[in-house]
């Protein structure tokens, strides 16, 4: 058996467990790897909780509103690095888009580690070296973007990142969504916090 499990944490209304059991469970499953769940007070709790509860030398991260294509596992395996990013393809109703690899907002250039500094492009779905995570103290609290919090810890503690472009995490848009809802004075004052724990250069 690959040694990956994959994490599906949700929090709060009980209608976040129902969507997991129904869509990312599901989807997860069909990779052929171990799935644990764990349903939390908060996003960080739930996600830590299902950290420390894996077994496996990796493990990937799985929103319970999204979905991983077919062979996710098996392609973010062949890398070679502590943290692996995939493609991501949004979908809205209907409409699917083609999978990309994020980039940090205005950068023009498909970014690196380097770029993580400076903000986020390396999504959720990522595989990623178990004991790394628990190492950097696992998921925190912040209302936005913890991710980044997440990811560049990662690359300050010295993990080395790659990019797997054949993998692709299917994420479901929803205009409400925390990360979508939040404004744009709240998505910066929540991007200073992140760069002021970190000690990078604060916009």
């Amino acid at each position: 058996m690959t040694d990956v499990t994959i994490l599906v944490a949700t929090y709060g209304d009980q209608a976040w467990e129902h969507l997991a059991q129904v869509r990312a469970i599901p989807s997860a499953q069909e990779q052929g790897v171990p799935v644990i769940h764990r349903h939390g007070a908060t996003l960080h709790e739930a996600r830590n909780a299902c950290l420390h509860a894996a077994r496996t030398t990796w493990v990937v991260h799985l929103d319970a509103d999204d979905e991983l294509e077919d062979h996710y596992i098996t392609t973010l395996m062949s890398g070679s690095s502590d943290v692996r990013a995939p493609s991501v393809r949004y979908v809205q109703g209907n409409y699917a888009q083609p999978p990309r690899v994020p980039t940090v907002y205005g950068h023009s250039h498909t970014c690196t580690a380097e770029c993580l500094p400076y903000g986020n492009w390396i999504i959720v779905g990522a595989l990623a070296r178990r004991q790394l995570l628990i190492d950097i103290g696992g998921w925190r609290d912040f209302s936005w973007s913890e991710d980044w919090d997440l990811w560049l810890r990662c690359h300050l503690a010295g993990g080395s990142i790659e990019t797997i472009p054949q993998a692709i995490y299917r994420a479901h848009v929803r205009l409400a969504s925390r990360n979508r809802a939040a404004s744009h004075e709240q998505r910066l004052a929540v991007h200073r916090a992140i760069a002021q724990a970190n000690g990078v250069p604060i916009p």
